[in-house]
């Protein structure tokens, strides 16, 4: 009943939200277009804290303009059952698992999707973080496929911010954003652990630079969630 609720609400407040919003500009580099254009054999990246930043230029422009089958994929935790249900609201169906549990699962549900024409939209730090963390899942998916990953983002001039682990950010009714996809990043085909750490690194440097965020702004976002968490563990 309560996740119900939750589910309701929060897409009454996105809907309502995402009909004042303006995208003053969305900026496609030649080389993604093409792959958009494909309209499959790619996969999309986002940080977890921009879900609803993202979930309307998602759906309506690259699932309903572009004509990409979007699936992402949501955690089997509470947390993600609420994406799941808000995103299948907007057209967007999930696939479930992440890389805590189920992982594994998810990873081959992911590849058979992109194997069949799917477009695997992954949030890398989710579900519980730490913010700005890359998991090493979507670099194993690229590796395996050959697929490239696409970042994108959303700057919006006005929104809230949550006191959620990664600290979410919620658009303002009437606040305008603009959207950057990044250039196709391209992992090899990995072997072992060492190599498999170092495209992680790169990717996860890679999806702050889309943001606009230094490595440095999130390791300090990092400690500022763990020192709070810290503090408020010593109360109980």
């Amino acid at each position: 009943m309560i996740l119900r609720l939750s589910v309701w609400v929060s897409i009454l407040i996105l809907r309502l939200t995402y009909g004042t919003v303006r995208w003053t500009e969305i900026r496609i580099p030649h080389a993604t277009r093409e792959c958009f254009r494909k309209k499959s054999g790619l996969l999309l990246a986002i940080w977890h804290n921009q879900i609803p930043f993202l979930i309307d230029f998602t759906s309506s422009y690259l699932v309903k303009q572009v004509g990409l089958r979007i699936v992402p994929l949501a955690s089997r935790s509470k947390d993600g059952e609420l994406v799941a249900r808000v995103l299948h609201h907007f057209g967007i169906r999930s696939k479930r698992g992440s890389s805590r549990r189920g992982g594994a699962s998810g990873l081959r549900a992911l590849v058979e999707e992109a194997k069949n024409g799917g477009v695997s939209l992954i949030t890398p730090d989710g579900p519980t973080g730490p913010v700005y963390e890359l998991k090493a899942g979507i670099v194993q998916l690229a590796s395996i496929t050959g697929y490239p990953i696409v970042a994108y983002s959303a700057q919006y001039d006005r929104y809230w911010t949550t006191n959620s682990w990664d600290r979410i950010k919620v658009p303002k009714p009437f606040s305008r954003a603009v959207i950057t996809c990044s250039e196709p990043f391209f992992v090899p085909k990995l072997k072992g652990e060492e190599q498999l750490e170092k495209w992680r690194r790169k990717l996860e440097l890679f999806l702050l630079e889309n943001c606009g965020i230094s490595e440095a702004e999130a390791e300090a976002l990092r400690q500022e969630v763990l020192a709070i968490k810290e503090k408020a563990n010593r109360r109980e």
